[in-house]
């Protein structure tokens, strides 16, 4: 994808391979609400596998603009769970042409497990010529906030601070709307994460949205009932991927998650009184 002068390249950490069903019911706080049963997915057999999976990409972007080279997110790192095939983000890096010391910024949409993992190794900055970026909220709340085991999130705390903690110095926060280079910017999601941030690319009277996990599936653009997945505020983010999809059906802006069908660009378009993703 590109937007004006600036250019997005898609590289997973791995491909993710789950049961829709289970996914959505582990996130549903025991909820039998749309996307849990296997019967709310027949009218979305285009995004399932032949088997019944669905393939979620770890998923990270490289942004080229100008002089500057920025990753958003960074997957799960050296240990990514069982459910987690491919190759992962060093080598999908390496083969876009893209070397750790390339990284001028590491932009992270909000603080979870999968999309923290490569920032850091056994202690060292695995980006060496980066600086670090990351919502002020979701660091005081999953860094400094570790060590609460009665959290309900108490391991994302826990490896949000193994990982992020030793290379506190290297990081920028950042509070409210952001520009982080000419034609990107940060904009607040809170929901997912009190932290949880989109970006949005602009230029050449073009426009495209990074979106983290406001949604983890399209389908949760096309249907406001769907279930959604590990929210700190189910009804925040609730609101927020309400709010996403509406602006998105009416200004027909290109839009991609970090767990998309293939990373993806698509749009959310009017079929009716229906929404359809047009990928």
């Amino acid at each position: 994808m590109k937007v004006g002068g600036i250019a997005v390249t898609p590289v997973d950490d791995g491909i993710g391979h789950v049961t829709p069903g289970q996914l959505y019911a582990a996130g549903s706080g025991g909820r039998e609400g749309k996307g849990t049963r296997d019967e709310d997915w027949e009218e979305h057999r285009e995004f399932l596998s032949p088997d019944g999976e669905l393939e979620m990409p770890v998923g990270t972007f490289v942004i080229r603009s100008g002089d500057r080279l920025m990753l958003v997110d960074a997957g799960y790192g050296p240990q990514a769970p069982p459910t987690v095939s491919g190759p992962r983000l060093p080598e999908n890096l390496a083969a876009a042409g893209v070397r750790p010391e390339d990284v001028t910024d590491v932009v992270l949409t909000h603080l979870h497990a999968d999309h923290i993992g490569w920032c850091a190794v056994e202690g060292e900055a695995t980006f060496p010529s980066a600086t670090y970026r990351c919502a002020e909220a979701d660091w005081t709340r999953f860094v400094d906030g570790a060590g609460d085991e009665n959290a309900p999130d108490a391991k994302y705390r826990e490896v949000a601070a193994a990982t992020l903690g030793p290379i506190k110095n290297r990081f920028e926060m950042f509070a409210g709307e952001t520009t982080l280079a000419p034609g990107v910017d940060i904009v607040p999601a809170p929901g997912h994460t009190p932290g949880s941030s989109m970006i949005v690319l602009s230029g050449g009277g073009e426009r495209a949205l990074l979106i983290g996990d406001v949604v983890h599936h399209p389908v949760q653009l096309l249907d406001d009932a769907w279930e959604r997945v590990i929210d700190v505020d189910e009804a925040r983010a609730r609101a927020m991927q309400i709010a996403v999809a509406r602006d998105l059906v009416r200004d027909g802006t290109p839009v991609v998650g970090a767990h998309f069908p293939g990373l993806r660009f698509g749009r959310v378009v009017r079929d009716g009184n229906r929404r359809r993703w047009a990928a």
